[in-house]
């Protein structure tokens, strides 16, 4: 509800078809934001309308920025969730993100928004799909702050479950990524 702790307005629109008599006249709208789950919504409205319903476009997944603390299982042996980051990833430790589709075309780069206080973390990425499980490795050298970086995969294409995956020595802070 408007004013209420923790509520967002996710689109301020106004609906512009012309009335017509007992038609039901669709319409598109870009959120503000994604959202994810079961959700409550408030529709407020300054005229008397009739609404047959509405439904969401699912996103590709693969295709979008997706925040770190937002991956669908975290595990390993030290990290905290800081927001949608997750800050002092360490030995062991694993960010599942499941139902990524890469599709035909698929995707040969990721970018990554980190920061790393040592020389170098070795992020190794672990793909698994249909055709079996892959690994690839990107090396993300110190960075004071967060910073957005760029690198070349081998392509990936169709439904795969990505895994970022962080062995002994690491010290890295994960801010999202997004594949291309």
């Amino acid at each position: 509800m408007p004013d209420e702790d923790g509520s967002t307005l996710l689109v301020d629109a106004v609906y512009q078809k012309p009335s017509r008599w007992n038609v039901y006249q669709e319409e598109t709208y870009k959120l503000s934001k994604r959202i994810r789950g079961i959700t409550s919504l408030c529709f407020v409205l300054w005229k008397k309308v009739h609404i047959k319903g509405f439904y969401f476009q699912k996103m590709s997944k693969a295709f979008e920025q997706n925040h770190a603390g937002e991956c669908d299982r975290i595990y390993g042996d030290s990290y905290r969730k800081a927001g949608s980051c997750v800050e002092g990833i360490g030995n062991n430790v694993s960010l599942v993100f499941d139902n990524m589709d890469f599709g035909g075309t698929g995707a040969s780069k990721l970018t990554v928004y980190g920061r790393s206080p040592i020389d170098k973390n070795t992020l190794h990425i672990q793909f698994e799909g249909a055709k079996g499980e892959s690994r690839q490795l990107v090396e993300f050298a110190y960075a004071e702050g967060y910073e957005e970086r760029t690198f070349t995969l081998e392509p990936v294409k169709g439904p795969q479950k990505v895994m970022f995956i962080f062995l002994q020595g690491s010290n890295f802070d994960f801010g999202w990524f997004r594949f291309s």
